[in-house]
């Protein structure tokens, strides 16, 4: 009983820390799940602790992964192991697995026939697709999406850095602090649409993305700036004007 007072406590702490200068909605993720490699394709989700019927939803919360336990833990821990390998220690150490999807070409029918208005395809890029989030803290989540096609083998290129490359979280940081930062690039940069953790590919690097709230929005073309903090080094900054095209 007392864990648990504990553990409400800090969290209500935590809460309150980000709660005072941001809203926790703004605090959003960085990286992309949206990748082609199974978007149209009839596919199961799977996950720990997902629903354990028999009777798999085509829609539905994520299906117990016990289930295809089989199928799927050998490719499960060649993905992980690859991308430790690959990333590192360090930073594998923050990666947290989400689900996976399993493409099921064969029950085209039943995804058809339940109602579902996706343009269906037989054909496949990718046998599974695992979802993977790096966690620089409990509250943001960096998407990483991993393909493996009927072979395992891996065939999605990696959106994170190489064990080289990698350079640690500063930790030494708050929500509220990186927007004290944000500030002192831009001093009008209030109000703020959200707060996102992204990767540079071209530079390999990390950084938090703080974004304008457009101001006076109108349709047709509207700016607004954004500020670049790198999560590594919090004192290397970067000020971007942009812009957008809204339609009503």
């Amino acid at each position: 009983m007392l864990k648990l007072f504990l553990f409400l406590n800090f969290l209500t702490i935590q809460i309150n820390a980000f709660s005072q200068c941001i809203e926790r909605e703004k605090i959003t993720y960085g990286g992309d799940w949206h990748s082609g490699y199974v978007d149209v394709c009839p596919t199961y989700e799977f996950a720990y602790g997902g629903d354990t019927s028999k009777n798999w939803n085509f829609l539905d919360d994520p299906i117990d992964i016990t289930q295809v336990a089989k199928m799927v833990m050998t490719v499960k821990n060649y993905v992980e192991q690859k991308i430790k390998s690959y990333a590192g220690e360090t930073f594998y150490s923050r990666v947290k697995f989400n689900s996976v999807e399993i493409a099921y070409p064969q029950d085209i029918k039943k995804f058809i026939d339940s109602g579902r208005q996706d343009d269906f395809k037989k054909t496949c890029a990718a046998k599974f697709y695992f979802y993977y989030d790096f966690m620089p803290d409990s509250l943001m989540p960096y998407h990483m999406g991993i393909a493996v096609d009927t072979h395992g083998k891996i065939i999605s290129p990696f959106e994170f850095p190489s064990k080289a490359e990698y350079k640690p979280i500063d930790t030494n940081y708050s929500y509220c602090k990186l927007l004290d930062i944000a500030r002192k690039v831009k001093s009008d940069i209030e109000p703020i649409k959200e707060i996102q953790f992204q990767y540079n590919d071209k530079g390999k690097h990390f950084y938090w993305l703080i974004m304008q709230e457009i101001k006076n929005e109108k349709e047709g073309l509207n700016y607004f700036y954004e500020v670049e903090i790198d999560a590594a080094n919090l004192t290397k900054t970067k000020l971007i004007k942009t812009k957008t095209f809204i339609v009503y």
